[in-house]
């Protein structure tokens, strides 16, 4: 696994064994570094030509409406067009992050885009089935 950028808020590698870009987020975000960082994600899933997006999203805290609509509106469509095939969301069990994520996969069409796990390995091995 190779590390393409590092910062106090998040960690973005890509995964060469599932061809996915990992985006594991380390603390809460204001909506700035939001944006920056999953714009920074999506350059990167592009240059690396992955498949797949796995964000851990454990210990981001609460994403508020502002953010969440621009993922919805700009970001997922921008990477489905890319050619992004699955998201994968590594959640503890919090009900403000439920309610962040099932709003996120409402704005996709296809049911099997997007799910959300508890452990990288079980979000690793969807990413990977066919």
């Amino acid at each position: 696994m190779e590390t393409l950028f590092e910062d106090k808020k998040a960690v973005i590698r890509f995964n060469e064994k599932t061809k996915a870009i990992e985006l594991e987020w380390k603390e809460f975000v204001l909506i700035d570094d939001y944006k920056r960082i999953f714009i920074l994600g999506f350059d990167l899933f592009k240059k690396y030509r992955a498949k797949f997006l796995l964000s851990d999203i454990r210990k981001e805290g609460v994403v508020g409406p502002v953010g969440s609509k621009w993922l919805q509106n700009e970001m997922i469509p921008k990477a489905i067009a890319s050619g992004m095939k699955k998201v994968a969301i590594i959640m503890n069990s919090d009900i403000f992050k439920e309610f962040y994520v099932k709003n996120l996969q409402k704005s996709v069409e296809e049911n099997d885009f997007m799910k959300y796990f508890d452990s990288i390995e079980t979000a690793n091995n969807w990413l990977m089935e066919k």
